[in-house]
């Protein structure tokens, strides 16, 4: 119904559909050339180019977002992504890539995304009424859950009948697919453009809009310390799969797939789930993490299965909510800064999985992240 009402966004989510499938495939091939080409050191060093220039960048794309036209924004990230992609492909299929060159073309790719991102999700609320904004935002999240799902299993085929560079110029397609459709869109002007809306809505005067609002500061900080607090879960799932039930990669790999497949599930019943209180989805999450650790292999699997349908109910919520309550004049520094804190704490996360394993072991470990999830939820989660 929402892609029937709304013209322009079925054009610019019609774009994602595919690009965001190039994602998974490129993220797949790109660490996996990394690691095959310079060992561990360079896919540090990959993996870092892809998020240190993100967390330093989104708050710029935000700003960006809020003072000039939006479509031209988001087609000049895709063309940037394209150049920078067919470069790699051009690279990786003549092995004539440097450490120091791969990671600079990783890293503007990387900037590029930091604009498009904020962008994008300042043109959602543009284009869609308040009444049907949940819904749209649930399919953007079908979106990321199908590239999540359908992009690395391409990728990983595509790895092993052809190499890394043909899936990087297939990704490098998709990007051109997703401008073209972004061509063929109208997307309002932004409400900070006119020099009237710049005098009254400065950077400064966006973050302390954040800080002075309790619902704001209160949405951030949930949003922000959770992304940290689940860095860790796809480590632990490793873990549980070899330590506690002792399975192989096949059962490993269905119980990862348990929780894409709730999260698309969610994304598709978000339209009508995620119009009421980000908490209840939220306390769910953390009752399905700390769960996991206790439950046999089929219980743990309808858990990750649970935990992933409110994931997308949370998420999607969030988004609306912040969309909502964000004036429009300040709605891509407000998302970059987010975006920023999100990613920036994901690596923080990532650091304590292994000594919480180390020091607490598998089980107690997901209780104690779910555990996380739960009292930060109660502290953080919006007071009605």
């Amino acid at each position: 119904m929402i892609l029937r009402l709304y013209r322009n966004f079925r054009l610019i989510w019609i774009g994602q559909v595919v690009s965001v499938i190039g994602d998974g495939m490129q993220s797949v091939a790109l660490l996996w050339w990394a690691r095959r080409t310079g060992g561990n050191a360079l896919l540090a060093a990959v993996a870092a180019s892809m998020i240190v220039p993100f967390v330093i960048c989104a708050p710029f794309g935000g700003w960006l977002a809020d003072r000039y036209d939006r479509r031209h924004l988001l087609i000049a990230a895709d063309l940037q992504r394209v150049v920078v992609t067919a470069t790699l492909a051009v690279l990786a299929i003549r092995h004539h890539a440097s450490p120091v060159l791969i990671c600079a073309l990783v890293a503007l790719s990387s900037m590029a995304t930091a604009v498009f991102d904020p962008t994008y999700s300042t043109v959602v609320p543009s284009l869609i009424e308040s009444e049907h904004r949940a819904a749209a935002n649930g399919l953007n999240m079908a979106n990321s859950a199908v590239g999540g799902l359908i992009g690395p299993l391409l990728g990983g085929l595509m790895i092993s009948v052809f190499d890394v560079g043909n899936v990087m110029l297939v990704n490098a397609a998709t990007f051109a697919w997703s401008a073209a459709f972004i061509v063929c869109a109208r997307i309002p002007r932004p409400a900070g453009a006119t020099p009237q809306a710049r005098e009254r809505h400065s950077t400064r005067g966006a973050i302390a809009s954040v800080v002075r609002e309790p619902q704001l500061r209160r949405l951030v900080g949930l949003a922000s310390v959770l992304n940290m607090v689940a860095a860790p879960v796809p480590l632990l799932i490793v873990a549980l799969a070899v330590d506690r039930f002792h399975v192989g990669p096949g059962a490993y790999g269905a119980l990862e797939i348990t929780v894409s497949a709730g999260v698309l599930v969610g994304a598709l019943l978000a339209g009508k789930f995620a119009k009421g209180a980000i908490s209840l989805p939220m306390l769910l999450i953390g009752g399905c993490l700390a769960s996991a650790g206790l439950l046999p292999i089929v219980g743990t699997g309808v858990a990750f299965l649970i935990g992933g349908v409110a994931i997308a109910i949370a998420n999607t919520s969030l988004l609306t909510t912040l969309q909502g309550v964000v004036a429009p004049e300040v709605q891509g520094r407000v998302f970059g800064v987010v975006g920023a804190l999100g990613e920036g704490l994901r690596p923080v996360g990532l650091a304590l999985g292994a000594p919480l394993l180390a020091i607490v072991g598998v089980s107690w470990a997901f209780i104690v992240v779910g555990g996380l999830v739960i009292v930060t939820t109660l502290l953080l989660g919006p007071r009605r």
